[in-house]
């Protein structure tokens, strides 16, 4: 008795797996979808930066701080934008060299 029960539980995990594995699998998004998310981000970065330094000018907020902060994370993360393409564009130069 007791093998069995092992067995119907080593079926239950492993029918698990599969499902877990199959929707993982459905979940996945496209590169083009990556990049236009990461973009996404790095633009509501940049509107979140303007919104906090417009605020600090009206006097809604009186932290320098934060104006600060919220600026260098639009200003890396465009740079990290900025590299991505940089790169992406010389593995796509470097292929349209290679010899077929």
């Amino acid at each position: 008795m007791a093998v069995n029960s092992v067995n119907s539980i080593a079926n239950n995990v492993i029918s698990e797996m599969n499902k877990a594995k199959k929707t993982e699998e459905e979940k996945s998004i496209s590169f083009g979808d990556y990049l236009k998310d990461a973009l996404g981000q790095v633009n509501s970065l940049q509107m979140d930066s303007d919104k906090v330094t417009e605020d600090f000018i009206t006097g809604k907020i009186d932290s320098i701080h934060d104006v600060t902060i919220a600026a260098e994370k639009a200003s890396i993360s465009l740079q990290l934008a900025i590299e991505v393409r940089n790169k992406v564009l010389e593995a796509y130069q470097e292929i349209m060299r290679m010899q077929i």
